[in-house]
């Protein structure tokens, strides 16, 4: 499996563990590693509003406590306990109030055909 295509189907854990096959290659690429955790970092953002301590240090390929605290404060996600606390989801969640135009004097006919 490609590397790309665990990054797309969000397989963090997998991916950290098959990028080590590559560290000759991308050992030379600047920054690749931080991008890769801004990537995650997004979809954590938009996915969880609440992850455990442990499991997002695992998604961003076993960092330390200090790097994780680093991303935290980047992000401004908040530590309770062996909780983070990155957003209430409910607020970016957009209700879409629907109103029916169709009236049923317009759909007589066609439900009459019908029979």
């Amino acid at each position: 499996m490609l590397l790309s295509d665990l990054l797309e189907t969000c397989k963090f854990k997998e991916f950290w563990i098959e990028v080590q096959d590559y560290m000759d290659t991308i050992s030379g690429i600047t920054g690749f590693e931080d991008s890769i955790r801004k990537f995650i970092c997004h979809v954590v953002g938009i996915t969880y509003q609440t992850i455990e301590r442990s499991l997002l240090q695992e998604l961003l390929g076993g960092i330390s406590d200090a790097q994780l605290k680093q991303w935290m404060t980047k992000y401004g996600w908040k530590e309770g306990g062996d909780q983070v606390y990155i957003a209430n989801q409910e607020d970016n969640i957009k209700t879409k109030n629907i109103t029916e135009k169709i009236e049923f004097e317009h759909v007589a006919g066609i439900m009459a055909m019908s029979k």
